[in-house]
């Protein structure tokens, strides 16, 4: 990927994260293409918090100016992702942590020294005596907690809440330890109930479809249809089990290098399997879903706005992006993400696409640059 690609993560990640700031849009990009690449890299991974920070401290600075302190946030974010020993950390422990990078040396920032700087939180909120040993000891044990539940499938919004839980009531902790396995993708929970082993079919869903693919008006240039018609050829042969004529209009309107990748996941795919439907469902779905647009607060009239509304304008979020990481997905997680996009996509609401956006987010470890390296 390169910088630009980078520059419409972050962009996206703002929207999905619904951060509040000024620098929103063309603002924003603009800002954000003053600094290297290596500075554009890191902040497409960074979480809610950390990017929030950025915004604020990268404000009228030069890139040399916060450099080191990226370079910083870059690997705490490691630390504190999904994958990272330290993802049970809480937000207040974050906001914690950011107001103490000017402590942390950049060469032996580690693990130890994250925690140390977390329990110095703790001492001032609970005071040096028996009541912070014995919260810290409790936080210790909540750590091993949190690891183990999402070793079993639990998503980090889950696991929050039953910590937060224990944390009222330390006599809740041992059941921690004795809780179910779990799906390990969260969903908007308009949508909860148990996973289904197939792509959910039903009149209301595949009527909304149908709107959908009536309503896309293509605005593409001859060279590209003639390049994503080379690349359908191809498409049809490899999937010909499943192909229809809804998934063709779609994928045709689709951007050759998607289309391309779309060819490569499918040629490492057994012909007949499931898993090439669900392919071609993933690549049909997301297309709609991201054609979806919503009115968005934006920092100044925007060019964009419909009706002339000032500080106004609508956009869609870009699924694309997580073509690699579903690739990584079993079956049954997989048709889960599905059927939660179609049912979306019967009744859309901005909620429910940036929820599954940033559940989606949450898979990668908030460390993206290293899932889009195909």
């Amino acid at each position: 990927m390169n910088k630009d690609d980078y520059i419409f993560m972050i962009i996206d990640n703002v929207l999905v994260f619904g951060i509040n700031s000024d620098l929103q849009g063309d603002r924003l990009q603009a800002h954000l293409e003053k600094f290297n690449d290596n500075i554009i890299k890191a902040v497409a991974g960074f979480n809610q918090k950390f990017l929030e920070h950025f915004l604020i401290i990268s404000k009228g600075k030069t890139q040399e100016e916060i450099q080191e302190e990226i370079k910083k946030m870059e690997k705490i974010s490691v630390m504190i992702s999904p994958m990272g020993n330290l993802h049970y950390l809480r937000e207040e422990n974050l906001e914690f942590i950011l107001t103490k990078l000017g402590a942390f040396n950049l060469e032996e920032i580690t693990e130890d020294q994250v925690i140390k700087i977390v329990d110095e939180q703790l001492e001032k909120q609970f005071g040096g005596g028996g009541n912070y040993t014995e919260a810290a000891a409790l936080e210790g044990q909540l750590q091993s907690a949190a690891f183990y539940l999402s070793g079993i499938g639990y998503p980090q919004t889950v696991i929050e809440q039953k910590l937060d839980e224990v944390r009222k009531d330390p006599s809740k902790l041992d059941a921690l330890f004795n809780v179910p396995e779990m799906g390990a993708l969260d969903h908007p929970p308009e949508f909860s109930g148990t996973s289904s082993q197939r792509i959910e079919q039903s009149q209301d869903v595949d009527k909304a479809i149908k709107g959908y693919i009536a309503s896309l008006k293509p605005d593409i240039s001859e060279e590209r249809a003639k390049k994503s018609e080379i690349i359908l050829v191809e498409l049809r042969e490899l999937a010909k089990e499943y192909m229809n004529e809804n998934y063709e209009k779609v994928l045709r309107l689709m951007h050759p290098d998607r289309l391309l990748r779309a060819v490569k996941m499918l040629k490492d795919t057994k012909k007949k399997s499931k898993r090439v439907q669900l392919y071609l469902e993933w690549f049909f779905c997301t297309h709609l879903i991201s054609s979806v647009e919503f009115k968005v607060e934006h920092w100044q009239v925007s060019s964009h706005a419909g009706h002339g509304q000032a500080g106004v304008y609508t956009a869609g979020i870009d699924f694309s992006r997580y073509d690699v990481i579903i690739r990584d997905f079993n079956d049954a997680k997989l048709t889960k993400v599905i059927n939660i996009t179609r049912r979306i996509l019967q009744t859309p609401s901005k909620k429910a696409v940036q929820k599954l956006a940033s559940d989606l987010v949450a898979e990668t470890g908030f460390d993206e640059h290293l899932y889009f390296t195909d």
